[in-house]
């Protein structure tokens, strides 16, 4: 099924006091001018020079989990999920119980496929809002960034998600063909960069017991995204299905290389043991 994810994230950052000495006041200021200029560039979807911006917030203040935030948020824009992880780790360093890490690990692992882990992640989150009270001034601007890629907020994005949502109540309703025409209505609407909706169609195929049809789609989701691991999964599985067991197992080794590099190792684990099936 699918899981739509919904995040409020508390994030927490120490102002500088009034106490402390004018340097570490000037730092401290410096550090969100910086951090502030980070936010412009993710908001333009200039993720690269958003980096950069955020470094030099880290540079003056490495305990700004906001900065990490939008780091971890800018390298998942970009593809770039060994860093994004990297990021929100950070985070965890700072603080154990940052529920901002958790959420911003939710949409790595959505990303990666693995939604039983982006599950735990975002109930994790969630249940570390309740004992945070501290809000800070960025909290809105991080928590929208964060929901519109989740959600999709942006009009087209937002019937992407609608219809993919639809189209899996089809499935579930075993209404299979009526899946196959919703996700193709996604699949006219999602950006060129999106593979998700061929992912959801090449499922509803695998049901028809049409796997050529969803080796097709699952292809293409794989050349949009190359690091869903679930388009990797579901491939092998449909090439198991028409004899490929050679592609079945190139593709199943994939999906376990993707799943322990990007630090999901009970998922890792399910697919080696599919991995050792296949003969």
């Amino acid at each position: 099924m699918l899981v739509l994810l919904s995040f409020e994230v508390i994030f927490t950052h120490s102002v500088a006091r009034a106490s402390q000495p004018i340097l570490v006041q000037e730092q401290a200021q410096s550090s969100h001018v910086f951090f502030e200029r980070g936010l412009q560039k993710l908001r333009a979807r200039f993720y690269k020079s958003a980096i950069e911006e955020f470094n030099r917030a880290l540079s003056i203040d490495p305990k700004f989990k906001e900065a990490h935030s939008g780091k971890g948020f800018a390298y998942i824009q970009l593809g770039d999920l060994h860093n994004a992880i990297a990021s929100y780790k950070q985070i965890l360093q700072v603080d154990p119980n940052a529920a901002s890490a958790y959420s911003g690990l939710a949409l790595v692992r959505q990303r990666l496929g693995d939604f039983q882990q982006s599950l735990s992640d975002s109930q994790k989150s969630t249940s570390l809002q309740v004992l945070q009270t501290a809000r800070h001034i960025y909290q809105g601007e991080l928590n929208l960034l964060e929901l519109n890629q989740v959600r999709g907020a942006q009009g087209a994005q937002e019937t992407v998600w609608q219809l993919i949502e639809r189209g899996y109540q089809k499935i579930a309703a075993k209404d299979y063909t009526g899946a196959v025409d919703i996700f193709t209505q996604a699949t006219r609407v999602a950006p060129q960069s999106e593979g998700r909706p061929y992912l959801d169609r090449g499922v509803a195929y695998f049901w028809l017991r049409d796997y050529r049809a969803a080796i097709q789609d699952f292809s293409t989701s794989i050349q949009r995204n190359s690091q869903s691991v679930k388009s990797y999964e579901y491939r092998a599985r449909a090439y198991e299905e028409i004899g490929d067991r050679q592609a079945a197992r190139s593709d199943l080794q994939k999906a376990v290389e993707l799943a322990r590099q990007f630090g999901s190792q009970s998922y890792a684990q399910l697919l080696s043991g599919k991995l050792q099936q296949i003969r």
